[in-house]
């Protein structure tokens, strides 16, 4: 079978109209300033800030967003002061390092370079960042734990690293079913998933500590596109028709039974190539 770069697989998707809402989902509009000032602005990357606890922060951290693609999550940083360097091994114009570096030149307060590397081998010294990022990047890593020990190497004592949105699987079988029924991995190849287990014994040995797991309805960087409102009327729904109006709206409000119900639909949910979030420190 022929295999087709990234640039050209996505270039194809953008050609397809059964695939105009995807490349949307997926941040791939062909003006990836378009796609980045988007995510900058979503509940993801507001959820993305809280969790590194960067809302009420003046500090100007220094962040390597690994497997940065075409910069949206560079963007998203530096636009709000910090210091990125982006890597990626795709230098491409459409989708990879020279996509990130148009978007250095437009941003106002923090900064983005640019670096062409993989992630088991990351031409940085040691104790070099203060955050790892990896948004929908350690499936793509040609060894789990060489990439993940790369992680830990290059980020300072007690750095932070929050991969996101990691695909999950449940055994061998799940795997090929999730292959099989990715586009990209179609056009490209270079697609990949692994057990929760794998993950977690990776980022032990590598070493990381702390090491913090979300599940796919925790919060909304892992279940995005569908929004915490979605969940929210989820809810309600179900409170409603086993309760009635009022104690649901009562309910609603709880804390503790959202959460409740955010686990069970994180129970639920076992389809191949799941989305999972980790949070660990070096």
């Amino acid at each position: 079978m022929l295999m087709h770069t990234y640039e050209e697989s996505v270039n194809w998707m953008r050609s397809q109209a059964e695939y105009a809402e995807l490349v949307k989902l997926c941040y791939l509009d062909v003006d990836n300033l378009i796609s980045a000032q988007r995510f900058a602005s979503s509940d993801e990357f507001t959820e993305v800030k809280n969790t590194l606890q960067l809302s009420n922060s003046s500090k100007k951290f220094k962040i390597l967003d690994l497997g940065c693609g075409n910069g949206i999550a560079s963007f998203a940083f530096a636009s709000i002061g910090h210091d990125v360097v982006a890597v990626d091994p795709d230098n491409s114009e459409d989708v990879g390092l020279r996509a990130t570096e148009r978007l250095g030149s437009v941003v106002q307060s923090g900064s983005i370079s640019t670096v062409q590397a993989f992630s088991e081998a990351l031409p940085f010294p040691d104790s070099t960042f203060d955050i790892v990022y990896a948004r929908q990047a350690l499936h793509h890593f040609s060894d789990l734990y060489e990439g993940l020990a790369e992680c830990s190497r290059v980020l300072q004592s007690n750095g932070i690293l929050f991969a996101t949105r990691e695909h999950v699987i449940t055994d061998e079988k799940q795997l090929q079913e999730f292959l099989g029924n990715h586009i990209l991995h179609k056009l490209h190849g270079g697609e990949n998933a692994h057990t929760l287990q794998n993950y977690i014994s990776a980022m032990q040995k590598a070493p990381f500590k702390n090491i913090r797991t979300f599940a796919p309805f925790d919060n909304i960087v892992n279940h995005f596109p569908t929004s915490n409102a979605d969940v929210r009327s989820w809810l309600y729904k179900s409170l409603e028709k086993k309760l009635g109006v009022i104690v649901a709206s009562i309910l609603i409000k709880v804390p503790t039974v959202q959460r409740f119900y955010r686990q069970k639909l994180s129970h639920g949910c076992d389809f191949p190539g799941r989305l999972y979030s980790f949070l660990c420190n070096k």
